[in-house]
């Protein structure tokens, strides 16, 4: 028996999306990182620097790290009125990035 060559293929691409859209639809399938697994939101836990990511907010770094957020601003001489709310990756400059901060967390805890 011939399998006809478009159908083949129509067959190949329905099965690989229809394996992701079923894993996504039960909460298997995460691409942004920003969710785990079982769709609960990745937060920092202050064990190891290297898990901060861009797009988390200066609040979650400094409650995981106990660091007051006034004192992050101070010390990469940014405004003192920026939210607390801002994603690190928005605040990016000469003197901040979230490679910074994290070299700068690893030396104030000791790490």
């Amino acid at each position: 028996m011939k399998v006809n060559p478009v159908i083949y293929g129509l067959l190949v691409v329905v099965l690989f999306f229809g394996v992701i859209g079923g894993a996504k639809a039960v909460g298997v399938w995460s691409v942004s990182g920003k969710l785990t697994a079982s769709g609960e939101k990745v937060a920092p836990t202050g064990a190891n620097v290297a898990e901060i990511k861009g797009w988390m907010t200066l609040d979650a770094v400094a409650a995981a790290y106990s660091v007051p957020v006034a004192e992050i601003l101070a010390a990469f001489n940014l405004p003192a009125d920026t939210p607390g709310s801002a994603p690190i990756n928005t605040l990016e400059s000469d003197t901040f990035s979230t490679v910074n901060l994290r070299t700068w967390l690893k030396a104030r805890l000791g790490q």
